[in-house]
């Protein structure tokens, strides 16, 4: 090789050299913690509404909108008009009655008797005391009262801990698509840079190929990823219950909170606040007052009744049909069963065997919670752990890719050994970008699981 083709061949690397230097200069590769905490969009960027869509604005209008937190509202008001029905046990019932009648006999001797009806008359009707049933019902419907308005709170839970996990995952999504574009650009300049040493002869048409096959591979994958996060935005806005909802800016999550328990006391903590088990206790509450209303089916009812009104008959001894004539009455009764063909002990024994069905759907539910503490508990401690070790596998990632590209730039290293550093710190960055959310999402399952809706995660290194 003559001296002209060798300062040729070195003013062509110091070039590429200088090049490369002045790209990474101006767009570095971003760290993965500024990745992970990215900032939101300019001002040119927001929403129609002037701000972004926090997490708390998503909860709120999940709560606001979704049709699972209104059928769980009707469902309320449908119990409240059931309590309503059994205190009208304890007034009475009055009814107006009209009644005109018109009749006509034969007699022995072919004489035909025509007669008329005319009557107007108010009754009252009122139970004055049935021992304990219309009580022991008023309470059972309290009750139940109560116990629908714990479903009604474990829905609101179950709304906010699906918008929540849907909210992570859009931040998740949108994170891994600056991490595919961040390798679309380094391949990018990798095709540049294998272009020009194969331009000056320093390099096979391969190493061309290669990276233009690798650089098509990273376009795919942020295609991919561009439209995981539409996918991912469609699920949250459908967890909000506004399935037309517009895409729009989203804010990071809001701080973390600071929170230490162990697993013991977030165990105890699930059994005192999950509205599904005071959900139970109530249900437990109706049916012994159930039960105790099916057993006083045996005992008698005092009822007073009266009536007043004005009646007249007229036949063809008389004509003068009005004006009619007043009548009235009054009765005080005891009606005292003696035998109803078993209903009220058969009734008796379905109200024992529903309470009997309460308490065990209730303690089949207190052990789900403690399986959904431990292992939300565990998944939230797990990937603490794993991103510390995620972390530190992505910054030696990025460390390894600094080296071979500096090996590439200066001839000693081959364009195999690039690439395999970028897809080796692509990966590392998308695992360490998955475990921050699935930490998040599960310190939010951790969350509903002992009954809490606070809308903030746990600060790594809490839980102990």
């Amino acid at each position: 090789m003559t001296w002209s083709k060798v300062s040729l061949v070195v003013l062509s690397m110091s070039y590429w050299f200088l090049f490369v230097v002045g790209f990474t200069t101006v767009a570095p590769a971003a760290e993965i913690q500024m990745q992970v905490q990215a900032a939101p969009p300019t001002q040119s960027a927001l929403s129609p509404t002037g701000k972004l869509l926090t997490i708390e604005d998503a909860v709120r209008i999940g709560l606001d909108n979704h049709p699972r937190i209104k059928s769980a509202n009707e469902r309320i008001g449908s119990q409240q008009a059931v309590l309503g029905q059994q205190m009208a046990a304890y007034y009475p019932t009055v009814s107006m009655s009209n009644q005109y009648r018109t009749s006509q006999s034969s007699t022995n001797g072919g004489n035909d008797h025509a007669a008329d009806s005319f009557s107007s008359q108010a009754s009252f009707n009122m139970t004055l005391y049935n021992f304990g049933k219309r009580e022991g019902n008023v309470q059972a419907a309290r009750e139940t009262l109560d116990a629908t308005k714990k479903d009604y709170e474990t829905t609101n839970q179950d709304i906010i801990l699906a918008v929540k996990q849907a909210y992570y995952v859009y931040l998740g999504t949108q994170a891994l698509v600056k991490v595919r574009q961040e390798t679309v650009r380094s391949r990018e300049l990798l095709v540049r840079q294998a272009q020009g040493f194969y331009e000056v002869g320093t390099r096979a048409k391969i190493d061309v190929a290669r990276a233009e096959a690798n650089l098509y591979t990273a376009q795919a994958d942020l295609i991919a990823a561009e439209n995981g996060v539409k996918i991912a935005w469609v699920t949250l806005r459908n967890a909000m219950g506004s399935p037309r909802l517009p895409e729009q800016p989203v804010a990071e999550d809001s701080p973390e909170v600071q929170f230490t328990m162990n697993l013991a006391g977030a165990r105890n903590v699930a059994f005192d606040a999950r509205s599904e088990l005071k959900s139970f206790e109530a249900q437990r509450r109706a049916s012994d007052q159930l039960i105790a209303t099916a057993r006083r089916g045996h005992l008698p009812d005092l009822i007073f009744d009266a009536s007043y009104g004005r009646r007249h008959v007229s036949d063809q001894t008389g004509f003068n049909t009005f004006p009619l004539q007043p009548t009235w009455s009054a009765q005080l009764s005891l009606n005292i069963p003696i035998f109803d063909g078993f209903r009220t002990t058969n009734r008796v024994e379905e109200t024992l065997h529903n309470y009997y069905n309460v308490k065990a759907q209730e303690e089949d539910r207190r052990q789900q919670i403690a399986l959904e503490v431990e292992q939300s508990y565990l998944r939230v401690v797990e990937t603490q752990e794993r991103i510390r070790a995620t972390e530190s596998a992505a910054r030696a990632a990025k460390e390894n890719l600094d080296l071979a590209q500096g090996r590439y730039q200066v001839g000693v290293g081959s364009i195999i050994e690039v690439t395999d550093a970028e897809t080796l710190y692509t990966d590392a960055q998308t695992t360490y970008i998955r475990t921050i959310y699935d930490y998040k999402i599960a310190d939010a399952q951790l969350a509903r699981a002992m009954g809490d809706t606070r809308v903030g995660v746990l600060k790594p290194g809490s839980i102990k």
